[in-house]
């Protein structure tokens, strides 16, 4: 996948997904397969996004890392991504918008976006708008309907709203896939180790979203394996005074000594219980074992 961060111009036609795609859930995959799917016609799937939200967007809390929303869309087959600062297009009317951006620097002739899709100076553009302006252009725009799961809309505020309530397997399912922390394991205090539960620590890259302190049953992966795990997601109340959270993870099953250093990714499958502060290390570590067999339970392990 080739990603501008400049609007160069494309040396072929392209089908254009629109949208910020910030967690590339069930409602975007939708948009960004109609685009997919004209390469059979010809023209090259694209996507059309920005390095930071047009606006401030529920404090910066985003689902994925830029990182992250790449390799899920190229995954998805998008082949052109153009990630491109706001503020270069923000005071574009939608009809610039239009006629310079997906007909001058795309090339477009198709164009596919969300239902809720704004564009334009202060966002006045809608889908209505962009319909007649595309075809003014010769440009077809169709709008994608809402995706729903069990009667939720896949949206990224409903994401996050179901994250933030610790209701983990809602986010998974308007997600399309697990929610993951991807970070490098970084050296904690190792009491874990000292409990006879040595874990790994990752942090959270600075603008994602922090799902509900508590702990959540996991899988694990690093090195191309995957273990189950028992994730704590918080400020551990009980060895700590700081209020910065970190993702704490105890692999039951690995013995394969220290990870420090290495890139790991915590896909979180359930959530067990809130977070809460025990009497001592003694009372934490009965609690950890107990939370690692009901881990490996929920897992089917």
């Amino acid at each position: 996948m080739r990603i501008y961060t400049e609007l160069i111009k494309s040396e072929q036609p392209t089908a254009v997904a629109l949208g910020f795609f910030d967690g590339v859930h069930l409602g975007h995959r939708a948009v960004l397969s109609a685009a997919v799917s004209c390469k059979s016609e010809g023209l090259v799937p694209a996507a059309f996004t920005f390095s930071s939200t047009p606006k401030s967007r529920d404090n910066g809390a985003q689902l994925t890392t830029p990182l992250q929303k790449a390799e899920l869309l190229e995954k998805l087959g998008i082949e052109i991504l153009y990630v491109i600062d706001f503020e270069i297009i923000r005071d574009k009317t939608p009809e610039q918008f239009v006629r310079e951006i997906l007909a001058g620097i795309f090339g477009a002739k198709k164009v596919f976006c969300g239902f809720n899709y704004h564009f334009g100076r202060g966002g006045t553009g809608d889908r209505d708008m962009l319909k007649g302006l595309c075809s003014a252009c010769g440009i077809e725009a169709k709008v994608l309907e809402p995706v729903k799961v069990d009667g939720k809309i896949a949206s990224s505020t409903e994401i996050r709203n179901a994250l933030r309530s610790g209701d983990i397997a809602l986010a998974n399912k308007l997600l399309g896939y697990d929610f993951t922390i991807r970070s490098e394991v970084v050296e904690g205090k190792h009491l874990g180790t000292a409990m006879d539960t040595p874990t790994v620590n990752l942090c959270f890259e600075e603008g994602l979203i922090v799902p509900r302190y508590g702990v959540y049953a996991s899988l694990v992966t690093f090195d191309g394996r995957t273990f189950p795990g028992v994730t704590n997601i918080g400020v551990k109340p009980t060895v700590s005074d700081s209020d910065r959270p970190n993702c704490e993870t105890w692999l039951m099953l690995f013995e394969g000594g220290d990870l420090y250093g290495k890139t790991v990714e915590v896909r979180l499958k359930a959530f067990i219980r809130p977070e809460q502060k025990f009497s001592g290390t003694y009372e934490l570590r009965a609690a950890i074992k107990r939370d690692g067999e009901t881990a490996l339970g929920l897992l089917g392990e």
